[in-house]
């Protein structure tokens, strides 16, 4: 079957492609039984999307990203598997939700046709399934739509979210550096940064690195038409240290970048520079809109929602730590070490296992999914919070935004609330 008529989506089998009926029905009647797979095809389709009411086309298009996904997360998950435990199932749960119906949830109980209309007409923010949410930001005026595919994808909050939890960060050296504050830089560097340079030196560095970056970037973008696959040069290195050799600048950038990995996720984790040489393709994370953010909440709601997540957390939490039998001692060892900060490699050096057995015991990612998901239905009891019960995507939102808080210290230095309420729980007698 083409690419255009089965949709590969995640069942309890594991990843299965779908064929999709109303979707063969219409390529046979204006593109033929099985057209092969091109940019021409996917603009076509996008056309008759975008002028009709029909379902049908956007249909095609939904199951050409299935394919681009589910082989952007199989490549993913082969080059990063053994080294990180990454377990494909998890990753594919981010991204292969699309279930090949007609019509999409836009309320508790209310469904519409799954037309570009009605997606345009949804509210900003994150919607599902994922390849709406694709289908919504695409412009074809920039790339292809596989490519548009993997960009999102990889810039999805919660599989980043998920990749740093096992100590993955799939950001380009480059971006690492122009995107990590002066502070971050500094810590990193006075931990984990090998060499002669001082932190002076380096601080000094990174600040001229950073808009000229920006520079280099607006130039690219203007030549190539692309916004990622940046590399550095000699002149740029030359420029960014007269006094230097540009061989040496450039070596020595690299290893603040590596340095700022192994501060952020406990290991020197891959780049996209490293990753594109496997055939994935850099991403500037600014080549994407940045998620929506609500500003700083009131001291009242801050205290409603450490409230309602602290119950939640004390009703599910105990029993996963309740350990016993011969894997006791081991259990205790991965969550003393996470609760410490430690991610799935240096725990299973600490604790004498495998980092695939770190990610199969302890799963702290789905935990704080059904923490948060608990906190989030006593939350929209609250008149502040009753806009989030309006709509599914709204209720996703809140429940993403919470364990996003619950795995994410909100400020560099402090303890992500949910490692903060293991470290209490595990030192009490």
């Amino acid at each position: 079957m083409g690419q255009y008529q089965e949709l590969t989506k995640l069942t309890t089998a594991g990843i299965r492609p779908r064929h999709q009926p109303e979707a063969a029905s219409y390529l046979l009647q204006f593109h033929g039984p099985d057209p092969e797979p091109s940019r021409s095809l996917d603009l076509d389709l996008h056309a008759a999307a975008t002028s009709t009411q029909d379902a049908q086309p956007l249909l095609c298009l939904r199951c050409r990203i299935s394919h681009a996904l589910e082989a952007w997360l199989r490549a993913t998950h082969k080059a990063n598997q053994q080294r990180y435990g990454l377990e494909l199932l998890a990753m594919a749960s981010y991204a292969l939700d699309d279930e090949g119906k007609l019509t999409i949830r836009t309320g508790p109980e209310n469904e519409k046709p799954f037309t570009y209309g009605q997606l345009a007409s949804l509210p900003k923010g994150l919607i599902s399934p994922f390849s709406a949410e694709i289908l919504r930001s695409y412009n074809p005026a920039l790339c292809g739509l596989p490519h548009w595919a993997r960009l999102k994808i990889q810039a999805h909050n919660g599989l980043k979210a998920y990749f740093k939890d096992h100590g993955l960060l799939l950001i380009s050296d480059w971006a690492l550096l122009r995107h990590s504050s002066s502070k971050k830089v500094r810590a990193a560097c006075e931990r984990h940064l090998r060499g002669s340079a001082s932190i002076e030196s380096v601080a000094a560095l990174h600040a001229q690195y950073v808009p000229r970056y920006d520079e280099a970037m607006r130039e690219y973008k203007a030549l190539t038409g692309k916004a990622s696959g940046w590399q550095p040069s000699q002149a740029f290195a030359e420029e960014l240290d007269t006094g230097r050799n540009p061989f040496e600048t450039l070596e020595l950038l690299r290893s603040i970048a590596t340095a700022i990995r192994q501060y952020l996720t406990g290991s020197t984790t891959q780049s996209l520079d490293q990753a594109s040489e496997l055939g994935h393709e850099p991403v500037d994370p600014r080549s994407l809109q940045a998620a929506d953010g609500n500003g700083a909440d009131s001291t009242e709601l801050r205290t409603l929602i450490d409230a309602a997540l602290q119950r939640a957390m004390e009703q599910h939490m105990p029993q996963v730590l309740r350990t016993s039998g011969k894997k006791a001692d081991l259990l205790r060892c991965l969550w003393a070490g996470w609760a410490e900060g430690l991610t799935n490699r240096p725990l299973a050096e600490r604790c004498g296992t495998t980092p695939g057995t770190v990610s199969k015991a302890m799963r702290p990612t789905e935990h704080a999914t059904t923490i948060a998901t608990a906190a989030a239905v006593e939350l929209k009891r609250h008149p502040a919070f009753a806009s989030c019960g309006s709509s599914v995507e709204a209720a996703e939102r809140l429940v993403g935004a919470l364990r996003n808080h619950l795995l994410e210290p909100e400020q560099e230095g402090d303890i992500a609330p949910l490692r903060r309420w293991v470290q209490t729980h595990l030192s009490q007698p």
